[in-house]
């Protein structure tokens, strides 16, 4: 039986999928036939086991009356002395007199039994103890190993006693089974719970994938928009820059210009500054012109209105004149005016 829902390939709560034999391929039930587990884990019906030829397993061909051969070995060292095999997952170690190494593997997984391999005892290490072929002995109580051949007594209390094991192994394997189904049940229900998480998660990652996807389909046209305005901007950084390297050599221009009109400007500066001087020079020269003209005329006309005795003591006078030389400039300035 198998559950409902997609993909469900567990067996539902409280159903139990019997396994099938490898030999008949047929369900395993003990309730019907005898179902026997070989050291390597796995089981048959006890019909089916039979008809096999050897004592190998007929899944894993591995050996369940393991010899002592060459080819045995310690797992960790690699010796071929005193060698122990775990009757629960098959691992080969050496005794405690070598190097300890199947008293290591029990201390590390708890397999209590170990069979020592060429005379297939087996050792309990929870009871320090051997656990084959062992009887009490009458007089103190210990337990020694049996190397008499049974008797038909002995052999039927073996046989009880195999039954009783056998009834008590299938006890422990059932409580097992009832632990490793609780456990798998805890499985699943912890394996629905993350699957209802990752589906919840899955369904959040899907929106928040959706509402990326939005954002970049709105961050694409933005992007669109943005290397439009970037190329208008980019044409309008080119023009400017050719306006102002146009301005640039026109002001390299004006700056040449403007240092030809200052020298030009200086030059004329200087001219007019000459001329200027120049013609302070003869305005100075035509007042003093005019002055002396302006005496004589005074003069011409004072001697003029002056009575006739006068103007002849003038006449037949003389006049003496100064020799310096502002005199003589004045004087011969109004001579040549004369």
């Amino acid at each position: 039986m198998t559950k409902e829902f997609d993909g469900g390939c567990l067996p539902l709560e409280g159903h139990t999928e019997l396994p099938t034999c490898p030999v008949c391929l047929e369900r395993m039930d003990e309730s019907v036939d005898g179902i026997l587990t070989v050291l390597c884990n796995h089981s048959f019906h006890g019909s089916c086991l039979d008809k096999w030829g050897d004592t190998s397993c007929p899944v894993c061909r591995y050996c369940q009356t393991p010899e002592v051969v060459a080819d045995n070995r310690c797992t960790e060292c690699h010796v071929q002395e005193s060698l122990w095999i775990c009757l629960i997952c098959g691992h080969v170690g050496c005794g405690r007199y070598v190097e300890g190494h199947a008293y290591k593997h029990f201390a590390e997984t708890q397999h209590t039994y170990a069979m020592q391999l060429g005379n297939n005892r087996v050792w309990d290490y929870a009871g320090d103890n051997y656990v084959h072929r062992l009887i009490q002995n009458k007089t103190d109580g210990k337990l020694v190993e049996l190397n008499e051949p049974p008797s038909a007594e002995q052999e039927e209390k073996l046989d009880s006693m195999q039954l009783e094991y056998t009834y008590l192994l299938t006890s422990q394997l059932e409580s097992q089974r009832l632990y490793f189904e609780d456990k798998v049940t805890r499985i699943e229900k912890e394996a629905r719970r993350q699957v209802e998480e990752l589906k919840e998660r899955t369904r959040e990652i899907a929106e928040d994938y959706s509402e990326l996807k939005l954002q970049v389909e709105s961050s694409a046209r933005d992007k669109l928009n943005y290397d439009k305005r970037f190329q208008q901007l980019t044409a309008k950084l080119q023009k400017a820059q050719k306006e102002l390297l146009e301005e640039n050599q026109m002001n390299v221009c004006l700056q040449q210009n403007q240092q030809e009109w200052q020298t030009r400007v200086k030059e004329l500066e200087n001219e007019l500054k000459k001329t200027k001087e120049e013609k302070e020079t003869e305005v100075s020269d035509l007042k003093e012109q005019l002055r002396d003209l302006m005496f004589y005329l005074e003069a011409q006309q004072t001697v003029q209105n002056a009575p006739e005795e006068t103007r002849r003591e003038i006449r037949e006078g003389t006049i003496a004149m100064d020799t310096s030389h502002p005199a003589e400039t004045r004087g011969g300035r109004r001579r040549r005016k004369k």
